[in-house]
């Protein structure tokens, strides 16, 4: 490794562990924080994480036996590449500590590793501070790629409470056009932490998409961080689905560095007893004659606990931008809650932005009009939250992939029906 880039890497880890040092673990206090199970990200409460071994049946398992679908496969925070298939006569994929060896590379790391994400956030700095290993994927100009790669993270089984900081950048050049998922698979049955942190640069006139299923076993918890930049003319669709884990906070922000950006929020939740997951959003209109879209649905059973907090920060210069932001929930019980908050902040005047919430039950009268009709019951509940769920679920592009969410769907609601939507 270049001397050089090395210092300039421990340079930004040590200002990342200083920060860390002067910095105070957030509480209830703060306003961003109020509404989280703050307790379960306790650093102090976990160790680190090791490396186990896992058996190639568990592994083949998870990841599934589809030759022809691309896959990355992240064991413990290391590239498998004995698992993982992808294009890579055009995508650089690779561990930043192979990554930094290579000269063209470093200088890509470092002019944009941690250069667009909060400093001032805690776990962000944690992440910074701390970090495991990181996964590094560079898609070159004119790449246009059909097929969703699937980024899977396995994290192996541990003998306590353990805690895991992985960070990753994605830098997607010009005119690209590329799909990614993203699933966790945790095998310990004691408490887990997932600390991520994901940078993504989307160049100019580049279609990007990318898509969070977030079905974990009910001991892990996840702080999942995601900033995304966008340059003019791009187009990012962000879908992010959640149904297992104990405690999961998404943040996502967008930055707008262009004219003519379209950026797409789409959310899906639905959880049951003991779990919460909060959604917060915050997307930064910097350039005139950009679009956001927002939309995010939630379904709560028993004590389940859903947080959206979203914001859209519309500049000075940003003139006829239009900016859109909603959030609907429905509550199954008397003991599941929701805390909502969507939020604008304008400074421009010729702008387009609306923003609302809504809370409540299943409607008794289209219950009635289904059961009238000989459906049962519990299908029918399942029914109207499944048409619930439609209009997040219409942009799903890819075909395998909505029947794979659809079945998550129906087992969270009990159902062995096979809904379509």
């Amino acid at each position: 490794m270049n001397i050089l880039q090395h210092t300039e890497l421990e340079k930004i880890t040590k200002q990342a562990q200083s920060t860390l040092e002067n910095s105070s673990f957030p509480t209830k206090k703060n306003e961003d924080w109020k509404f989280t199970e703050i307790a379960d990200f306790n650093p102090k409460l976990y160790q680190t994480a090791k490396n186990n071994p896992i058996s190639k049946e568990i592994i083949e398992d998870i990841v599934g036996h589809e030759p022809d679908s691309f896959k990355i496969v992240i064991i413990d925070g290391l590239i498998s590449s004995e698992y993982s298939n992808y294009p890579q006569n055009t995508w650089i994929v690779l561990p930043f500590s192979e990554a930094l060896k290579n000269e063209k590379y470093q200088a890509i790391i470092l002019s944009k590793l941690n250069s667009i994400s909060c400093q001032k956030h805690y776990f962000n700095v944690l992440n910074m501070a701390s970090y495991h290993e990181g996964t590094f994927i560079y898609v070159p100009k004119h790449t246009i790629e059909q097929q969703v790669i699937e980024l899977i993270y396995l994290n192996s089984k541990q003998d306590y409470t353990a805690l895991k900081n992985l960070r990753n950048l994605f830098v997607i050049e010009d005119q690209s056009e590329i799909q990614i998922s993203e699933r966790i698979h945790t095998l310990s049955e004691f408490k887990f932490f997932n600390n991520i942190v994901t940078e993504i640069f989307v160049g100019k006139n580049t279609n990007f998409s990318l898509y969070k299923i977030q079905d974990d076993v009910h001991s892990s918890c996840l702080m999942d961080s995601t900033f995304i930049r966008q340059e003019k003319d791009s187009n990012v669709f962000m879908h992010t689905f959640s149904f297992g884990g104990k405690t999961i906070r998404n943040e996502l922000s967008f930055d707008h560095n262009g004219e003519n950006i379209n950026s797409t929020l789409k959310g899906v939740t639905i959880i049951g007893e003991g779990q919460e997951v909060g959604n917060h959003t915050l997307v930064k209109h910097n350039r005139p004659n950009c679009e956001s879209h927002e939309l995010y649905r939630g379904i709560y059973q028993n004590s389940a606990h859903g947080i959206f907090n979203g914001k859209i920060k519309v500049n000075k210069i940003a003139q006829k931008t239009n900016a859109f932001q909603q959030n609907n929930n429905i509550l199954l019980s008397k003991k599941s809650s929701i805390d909502t908050k969507p939020q604008l902040e304008i400074f421009a005047d010729d702008v387009k932005c609306s923003h609302g919430c809504t809370v409540g039950q299943l409607d008794n009268d289209a219950l009635f009009y289904l059961k009238q009709r000989g459906i049962h019951e519990k299908n029918a509940k399942a029914l109207l939250m499944f048409a619930f769920c439609a209009d997040v679920m219409e942009t799903v592009s890819i075909t395998q992939l909505k029947n794979k969410i659809n079945k998550i769907i129906a087992k969270k609601l009990d159902v062995n029906s096979d809904f379509e939507i």
